[in-house]
């Protein structure tokens, strides 16, 4: 059933009075997972912990991704863990490659990707739970 709202919220549907649009407790959860994940920690005014450090490496080159990825599992855990209460037994499963990409300007490019599988299972239905997200991270392309 539908019963939360759903994100980004559409500033103008409320400002017309309308009915903004909700989805079910797994889009919820899925909407609110990824939304930790692409705040930085402190952008969140009332809730300096809310979000993850993904952003502090987002333009460094990366040259140790053992490091990175204990330090970014532990950031997305604690997060999580204190953001989405409606999940449990939280588990993160993260892996880090260099991604080769051929351009019309740029012969070669490569950029750093994570790729990472969230479970657990939902509080309220006893449901498992999965969320797999990937994007990239480091600058903008070197060589």
């Amino acid at each position: 059933m539908a019963d939360y709202l759903d994100i980004p919220l559409r500033l103008k549907e409320i400002m017309n009075k309308k009915d903004l649009p909700k989805v079910d407790l797994m889009r919820s959860i899925h909407n609110m997972i990824h939304l930790i994940i692409i705040t930085s920690y402190n952008e969140v005014k009332h809730d300096p912990s809310f979000g993850t450090e993904i952003s502090n490496y987002d333009f460094e080159n990366i040259y140790n991704t053992h490091y990175l990825k204990s330090e970014l599992e532990k950031s997305l855990l604690d997060s999580i863990r204190n953001n989405e209460k409606r999940l449990n037994d939280v588990k993160i499963s993260l892996q880090i490659d260099q991604v080769e990409f051929t351009g019309k300007v740029r012969k070669r490019r490569v950029k750093t990707q994570i790729r990472m599988v969230i479970t657990g299972v939902v509080d309220k239905t006893n449901e498992q739970f999965r969320h797999s997200e990937a994007f990239f991270i480091g600058p903008l392309s070197y060589y």
